[in-house]
């Protein structure tokens, strides 16, 4: 009776964690969609603000808020002026970031409160202007007092929001009600999900930006919580000794990179190291059967992300005035996302293998 009793604890216990594996994987579907639909509704919320200010007439902060606060986070890495492009560029970028992780949350709020969708994401959009606007933007120095702007500025600000809001929930929609595209593959027919080619997108991106920090994330995923690869040509990846391997490498390359005598990422061997580095992570991340194709977007990745992310330093250093602290960003960006990425695919792993235990069936 005990030994039964014990069983079933166990039984329980282990349906638990599906359950809580399943959560942990809708909350980062949810996330990465909603990150995907706030850049859409950035953009969209952009060219809304361009061709509707002359109607508007917004009398704002000058320069804007989110030039304020770029030209804030460069005094904190040391510079103390900006040029107005880099200024207008940093606004831009300022805007856009706040954007995608605004959306983030959104997106993975929407999975556990399918409230806050209400009105096609128009309550969110006015919500965020209160918030934003009325609230944060005026508290943190950005603007004057609310009650300071006509009501026109006031208009246009939650217009702006509210265009932003509906965008962003008609993009996130979208993407979370797609359903696998069906490829044939071996005669059968597979279903290739939108996580099959961003997760090795994405990884390769982060490639792009550091050669071995994506492969060390996979491999201590793969150590740590398993990727499925055992008994594939990847196993290697499993051992614990690869992983040590790997993370001394990236933390090699990051002291590397701070060296002025480092050769260019575009260079050749840069650009090989890093193909070869999106394909090993992009293959290691991926779902059973997938290997091959998560390996070639892993490399169009990294061919994308040494190349954006040379562009994007470049420019960034030049209006901070310093190299040093963008790449100190870069990196944490890289460790980041390459965890992030890792860490989605050890969950959706796992999850994958409850759904093959007959005793965890939901």
């Amino acid at each position: 009776m005990l030994q039964q009793t014990t069983g079933v604890a166990g039984t329980d216990t282990a349906v638990q964690k599906r359950q809580a594996v399943d959560i942990t994987v809708t909350l980062a579907e949810g996330a990465a969609a909603g990150a995907v639909a706030g850049l859409a509704g950035s953009a969209v919320m952009e060219v809304f603000q361009t061709y509707s200010a002359a109607f508007f007439q917004p009398k704002g902060s000058n320069p804007p808020a989110t030039e304020q606060a770029a030209l804030r986070a460069a005094r904190l890495v040391g510079t103390t002026r900006l040029r107005r492009a880099d200024r207008e560029a940093g606004g831009q970028a300022v805007h856009y970031v706040f954007g995608t992780l605004t959306g983030a949350a959104y997106g993975a709020l929407a999975e556990k409160v399918p409230g806050v969708t209400r009105g096609r994401g128009l309550a969110f959009g006015l919500v965020s202007a209160l918030l934003i606007d009325q609230l944060a933007v005026p508290l943190l120095g950005f603007a004057k007092p609310p009650l300071r702007y006509t009501l026109r500025t006031h208009l246009y600000g939650f217009a702006s929001h509210a265009v932003f809001g509906i965008v962003t929930e008609a993009v996130r929609k979208s993407l979370r009600k797609r359903k696998p595209v069906l490829l044939e593959s071996a005669g059968a027919r597979s279903g290739i999900t939108l996580a099959d080619v961003s997760v090795p997108l994405l990884l390769g991106l982060a490639n792009g930006q550091r050669t071995f920090t994506p492969p060390a994330a996979v491999t201590i995923a793969a150590a740590s919580q398993g990727l499925g690869l055992q008994g594939t040509p990847l196993s290697f990846l499993t051992s614990k000794w690869t992983g040590a391997i790997m993370s001394a490498a990236a933390i090699g390359e990051y002291v590397a990179d701070k060296q002025p005598n480092t050769p260019a990422r575009i260079a050749a061997p840069g650009v090989a190291s890093r193909l070869i580095g999106g394909a090993l992570s992009g293959a290691a991340a991926a779902r059973p059967g997938r290997a091959l194709v998560a390996a070639s977007l892993g490399a169009a990745g990294a061919l994308l992300g040494t190349y954006i992310s040379y562009r994007a330093r470049m420019v960034l250093a030049r209006a901070v005035g310093r190299d040093a602290p963008v790449a100190f960003l870069e990196d944490a960006l890289s460790i980041a996302g390459s965890a992030a990425l890792a860490g989605y695919a050890a969950l959706r792993e796992s999850q994958r293998e409850a759904q093959h235990r007959p005793d965890l069936a939901a």
